[in-house]
């Protein structure tokens, strides 16, 4: 259904640079009433617009991943086959798992905003004399807002905009109630293929699809979060799992990809070729001087997987890649990690983009192709015949948009930095933090999951509660069918979890505890991975698979101290490293 437009959708940048603004201070603040008015006016707009119309909300929705066509006739060098993707080359233009995923999404962000923008104009020329100017200065102002889901408020769970159906806004006909184009995205033709009989919402004795499906949403039927078998939201339930995961996971994985200095290791979960060859490790405990690298912390990409699987649940259209931009929750989504992104470029600009291999390809790329900062960001058109690249969206402000930290502490990298780790900080604040860093082969399992990390629990299974003093945290596995052989790293921040169970978690002292003859650590002092860290890979269905199973290939602990003056930061040469397991 990616039918050629008449005339080729360019993304232009901003005129002028305004900020993009968290959703709660748009929703929440009057003064930014005549945005907010249309901003859901123009959602609306896009959302109704003929489904072949390559403006449309479903057009745009679908350049992330189905329906696998092309989207304004761009096919790329290298067309894609749909017999392709039985080899491992993925369908959707979305990169994931290499180095333009952040780039690759700053351009798709910005092309909605422009569309979005180019219907708020034409709104706002509608409204009554004597509010006309306001509106019109408003739709120039406009950007798409964010929302911060790892800020301590996001704990009260997802923000009414949405979830309610209706909004009273002001419209150019006054006060009225509209249907909220933010709570879900109406179907117009089929998505995904029919499944067997009673997997599709339009079956008499519909059941919530096993996470190894991609869930079928027929025309007319509406996208999901955690739906039931009447495929309506559990608002309750995924409000749980902000409260349960906000503390254990997202704030975690944005406290330590703010340490990351190197683009490459900060910008995706994925690793080159090299990294099939696991690192090898003494049995008992390295040098006491083994400096450690980045892998302890998390990367950019593997916490934004994480808020893709605790908001979608099974069957709801966020879990699945395939599927997830046609969820409106996306783009502010998207828009906050873009915001995460332009942070972490004001504290280190410097680190950019080195080539690399784009090891799942996309619609526009073959797999295994290098690809660099001059890599086409298809189908993102900067003019007629020119497609824009990393290189030409690093500067963000050169496309018309801001954040507000970055106005804030603009050219003031250090200080910036402290208010990022101040905001994102794992509470409570602890001297050292420790770390299990798991290392898994992708494509071993069909459909998206969890390894969820338990302390001191051998006997934790699927059925054990997340609310349990023993559940550290989860590293999330986003994908669709990748192919076998590349691998994902992630990290979870054990310390709260450590605290709770009276687990010591003082510096070891190698003088005392490490055996002079052999140089392992007495084994009072050693972590046992058997028993002290239990990992649990659990479907998003709440099934549970065994880690090898799973694809886990190496667990590993790690623990860092906080400099000393400036309490916020982990001090990477404080390194220590316990004990690892190869699965």
């Amino acid at each position: 259904m990616g039918l050629s437009h008449s005339s080729s959708v360019i993304t232009y940048p901003h005129e002028e640079i305004y900020p993009r603004l968290d959703i709660l201070d748009m929703t929440s603040n009057q003064s930014y009433a005549p945005q907010f008015d249309l901003l859901i006016q123009s959602f609306q707009a896009l959302q109704d617009r003929p489904y072949d119309d390559m403006r449309s909300f479903y057009q745009i929705a679908g350049i992330h991943g189905l329906p696998f066509t092309a989207y304004d006739g761009v096919e790329g060098a290298y067309p894609y086959r749909s017999s392709e993707f039985l080899g491992g080359r993925w369908g959707g233009y979305c990169h994931h798992g290499d180095v333009i995923f952040p780039t690759w999404h700053r351009a798709y962000a910005l092309l909605l905003e422009g569309q979005l923008r180019t219907e708020a104009k034409e709104i706002a020329n509608k409204y009554p004399s004597d509010q006309k100017d306001k509106y019109v200065e408003a739709a120039k102002r406009l950007r798409h807002p964010y929302w911060d889901w790892a800020d301590e408020k996001a704990i009260k769970g997802v923000p009414d905009v949405f979830v309610t159906p209706t909004l009273e806004i002001n419209t150019p006909n006054g006060k009225q109630k509209v249907k909220n184009p933010l709570k879900s995205y109406t179907l117009p033709v089929d998505l995904a293929d029919p499944l067997p009989k009673g997997l599709n919402p339009n079956d008499a004795n519909y059941t919530v699809p096993n996470v190894s499906y991609i869930p079928f949403t027929p025309k007319g039927f509406q996208t999901v979060r955690h739906p039931n078998n009447k495929n309506v939201d559990q608002v309750d339930i995924m409000n749980i799992n902000m409260s349960t995961y906000i503390q254990s996971v997202f704030r975690p994985g944005f406290y330590q990809m703010f340490h990351i200095s190197d683009y490459t290791k900060f910008s995706n979960h994925g690793l080159t070729s090299r990294g099939e060859e696991l690192p090898d490790f003494n049995p008992g405990h390295p040098k006491p001087f083994n400096r450690l690298g980045f892998s302890h912390f998390a990367s950019w990409e593997t916490t934004h997987d994480g808020f893709h699987v605790v908001i979608g649940g099974t069957g709801g259209h966020m879990t699945y890649v395939d599927i997830a931009a046609f969820d409106p929750i996306f783009s502010f989504h998207h828009v906050n990690m873009d915001r995460i992104f332009a942070l972490w470029q004001e504290i280190y600009p410097d680190s950019w983009i080195i080539p690399s291999i784009d090891v799942n390809g996309t619609y526009a790329n073959i797999m295994s192709e290098v690809i660099n900062e001059y890599t086409e960001l298809a189908p993102f058109r900067k003019s007629e015949n020119e497609f824009w690249t990393s290189d030409d969206v690093r500067d963000f402000t050169k496309l018309g948009y801001t954040y507000p930290e970055v106005e804030k502490f603009y050219g003031n990298s250090t200080a910036m930095l402290n208010y990022v780790l101040e905001l994102y900080k794992p509470d409570p604040h602890y001297d050292t933090r420790f770390f299990v860093k798991v290392t898994i082969e992708s494509g071993k399992v069909k459909g998206p999951f969890v390894i969820r990390v338990f302390i001191d629990l051998p006997s934790a299974d699927s059925s054990t509660p997340t609310t349990s003093p023993n559940f550290a945290g989860f590293v999330a596995m986003w994908q669709s069918d990748a192919h076998n052989g590349t691998f994902v790293e992630g990290t979870v921040d054990i310390t709260a979890a450590m605290e709770r169970l009276n687990i010591r978690t003082q510096k070891h002292d190698f003088v005392h505890e490490v055996n002079l003859t052999t140089g392992l650590l007495n084994p009072a002092s050693l972590f046992n991975i058997g028993t002290d860290i239990n990992l649990v890979p659990v479907m998003i269905d709440g099934s549970e698979i065994l880690p090898e199973a799973a694809g886990v290939k190496l667990v590993e602990v790690f623990s860092f101290e906080h400099d000393k003056v400036d309490k916020n930061f982990l001090v990477e040469s404080t390194g220590q490293y316990y004990t690892a397991k190869k699965f």
